[in-house]
Formats: structure tokens, C-alpha cells, sequence
């Protein structure tokens, strides 16, 4: 679909994920006219290709904006009849190990910075009563967060709020932002121009290149994740994830590796179970891998924590490439060598955790409203030259 002959968006937004389709929202909803362009499906990067858990991250800026998305989702499943099915409290996530004192410094951090999330040290007896299906040396830190969710529910659930607002979704087509002058005057789709009051860039690890051809802007990468789903009887509750798991950006990538992945990668264990099915990852990887190669990997990882991991089918394989920032923070706000062009992306693992909340930033600011950006997560607190 597009829009009627003669009649231009007064938004257009490119990228048809979690961001994207939240800010679709909201401006639609506020009666803004908005198109969105995603150029193969909604859902289709990181957003509809993670493990499906809304987690509160170790951040107090991207917490903040975690209690905010929680919110919106928990608005939003009221307004579609439970579309994420979101639990009334979190099921929990055990950050699992062998080392007791990780665990127990683990718990200390948390404590300090959280103390809500009332971290508790579990030796390996308690554990297993807990959960019967972990190993049976294993330790962990229990927090009281995380909401399981299907890995794509979140984005198809706005962007079908959207166009109940009366948003335009346009699938299939790639857009690109048109700049005349310094001012983005709408997007370029099909060799035509599709003018806007404003325009939105919500691309992912693709935002850069939308937003400098010349490549001279460069504080957001791809980070690549491979995610396998298995049929698990007796699957864990709650959100497993490895106690010593590292996914801060800056690694420099070292030699080459058989399956696609480089030195400086990160290979771990995480399990999330939603809706019946059971995601096992996680994988942070600087360049695009052969996924395939990587489920043996990820499931004798995994068998270490949950044993039954060895045997279990494996009925699926998703690859998606997270967009991660130089500090591992989103950058959010208005373009600032553009006019009328705002930016929000690199949110690395966290997208569908804090998304919606960016998504009322950009709203805000497009709306011409108050939005309050942390100087944490500004647009251009990297400068042009990165």
C-alpha cells in the first residue's frame, strides 16, 4: 500500500522493527500521518530473530528505558486483548555458572545498583530444587526480572497497532532518505520521491549508511547473533543465561575462525523458553557466520547447563545481526547536520527491551513536544567523524 496521489506522509520512517513500528505507532496515534518502509518484512532483523525476553539491562540509563517500555507493552497488551501474553511478574532469570563467588559478586552488583531486582545467590542444592532440569554443579544469581515473550509478537503487535491508527505500511520496498540542501525533503523509493515533513531512520545496523554514504559516520556495527530453536520436554522457567557471559562492545576481532566468527567473539549459553518454544543462544559474532555450523557449538555449550540440550531436536536456526554502538547505547534524536531527520538505533541486545521508549523520544520529538533525551543516549555524542 502507499499513500493516495498528491498526498505526502508527514512522517516517513525506515526500518520495520521494534523501533520503527513503535514510533509508528504513537505518531498515528497523536494523528500524525506516517508511512513506514521496510524493505523485506516487519520483524525481519534483530527484532523478530532474538531468544524473546523483555530484560532489564545492568545500565541505569537503559533501565530507565526498560521501565518504560514495560509499560507501553503492558498498555499495549491491554488495547490488543493480550498480544504478548505478558506475565503479571517476571518469571526470573538465574545467571548460571560453576564459580560461586561470580555468582555472589554478581548479586553484590546488582544489589547496588538495584536492589528491586532482589538478587539472590543460589548454591547448587537449591538450584536444583528451583530448577530440576539444570546440571547438577551448577550455581547461579536469581534476579527478579524478565518477560518471556515470542521472539516477533512485540513488532507485529505495534505495527498492527499502527495501521489501526491509521499508518501506512509499505513492505517490500527499500527507502532511502532524500536531503536537499541539509534538510531530509522524504525518501527515495523506487527512483521517485515520497516527500515528508520528516523522516525517521530506524534501520539497524544499516542506520549509518542511510544517514552518511560517505561512510564517514560510522558509531553503529553489525554484531551477529545465531539463535536455535529445540523442542524441550520440561523446559527451565525462567531466563537462563551464563554467569560470565560478555557482550560489551569494543573487542577488537582477531584470526579467522572455520565457522565464520573471529577471535575477539563471544560464544556463550542462553535459554528462553516463550510460547512452547525454547531459544538457545548466544552468540556475538563481528561478521556474518554460517549459522548452521553453529548449532553443534550451541548445544554442547548449552548441554553443560541443561543436560537434556544434548539430545533435544533442534526445529529451527535464526541469524540476525544486532546493532551495537561504540558504548553499547542507542543514539537517539534529531540527525545533527540534518534537518528534519532523527535517528534511533544501536540498541545491541536490548531492542526489544527498551525500543518502545526510544519510540516515544522520537515521537515527542517530531511531535515538536518536550522529550527529554539523556545526554547518554544524544545523536550526535559521537561527532561526524567516527
Amino acid at each position: 500500500m502507499s499513500p493516495p496521489a498528491g498526498r505526502s506522509a508527514d512522517v516517513a520512517i525506515v526500518g520495520g522493527g521494534i523501533v520503527g513500528t513503535a514510533t509508528a505507532a504513537f505518531l498515528a496515534a497523536a494523528g500524525a500521518r506516517v508511512t513506514l518502509y521496510e524493505r523485506t518484512e516487519i520483524a525481519a532483523g534483530a527484532s523478530g530473530r532474538n531468544s524473546g525476553v523483555i530484560q532489564q539491562p545492568h545500565d541505569p540509563v537503559l533501565a530507565a528505558l526498560y521501565r518504560e517500555s514495560l509499560a507501553a507493552y503492558r498498555a499495549l497488551d491491554v488495547t490488543t486483548g493480550g498480544a504478548l501474553a505478558l506475565d503479571a511478574e517476571p518469571v526470573g532469570l538465574l545467571q548460571v555458572g560453576h564459580d560461586l563467588a561470580v555468582a555472589e559478586a554478581i548479586a553484590a552488583a546488582w544489589r547496588e545498583t538495584d536492589p528491586t531486582t532482589q538478587p539472590e545467590v543460589l548454591d547448587s542444592e537449591e538450584l536444583r530444587r528451583l530448577e530440576p532440569a539444570l546440571a547438577a554443579d551448577l550455581v547461579a544469581c536469581r534476579l527478579r526480572i524478565g518477560y518471556p515473550v515470542a521472539p516477533s509478537a512485540a513488532t507485529l503487535a505495534f505495527a498492527a497497532e499502527a495501521e489501526r491508527f491509521g499508518a501506512t505500511v509499505v513492505i517490500g520496498q527499500e527507502a532511502r532518505p532524500v536531503v536537499e540542501d541539509g534538510v531530509a525533503v522524504g525518501v527515495e523509493v523506487g527512483g521517485s520521491l515520497r516527500p515528508a515533513g520528516a523522516v525517521v531512520i530506524a534501520a539497524g545496523p544499516w542506520t549509518p549508511s542511510l544517514l552518511d554514504p560517505s561512510a564517514t559516520w560510522q558509531p553503529i556495527r553489525p554484531i551477529w547473533g545465531v539463535v536455535a530453536q529445540v523442542e524441550l520436554a520440561d523446559a527451565p522457567r525462567h531466563v537462563l543465561e551464563g554467569a560470565e557471559i560478555d557482550i560489551e562492545p569494543g573487542d577488537d576481532p582477531g584470526a579467522d575462525d572455520p565457522t565464520g566468527s573471529d577471535a575477539g567473539d563471544v560464544i556463550d549459553f542462553s535459554l528462553v523458553t516463550a510460547g512452547g518454544a525454547s531459544s538457545l543462544g548466544s552468540t556475538f559474532l563481528a561478521r556474518e557466520p554460517r549459522a548452521a555450523e553453529l548449532v553443534d557449538l550451541l548445544r554442547t555449550r548449552g548441554a553443560r547447563f541443561v543436560p537434556a540440550l544434548a539430545s533435544a531436536p533442534v526445529v529451527g536456526v535464526r541469524t540476525c545481526a544486532r546493532p551495537v554502538s561504540l558504548d553499547g547505547r542507542p543514539l537517539v534524536g534529531a540527525v545533527p547536520w540534518l534537518d528534519r531527520a532523527f535517528v534511533a538505533a544501536g540498541h545491541g541486545p536490548w531492542g526489544i527491551s527498551t525500543g518502545p521508549a526510544t519510540a516515544r523520544i522520537i515521537a515527542d520529538l517530531v511531535l515538536g513536544n518536550e522529550a527529554g533525551i539523556p545526554a547518554a543516549l544524544a545523536a550526535g555524542r559521537f561527532g561526524r567523524g567516527v
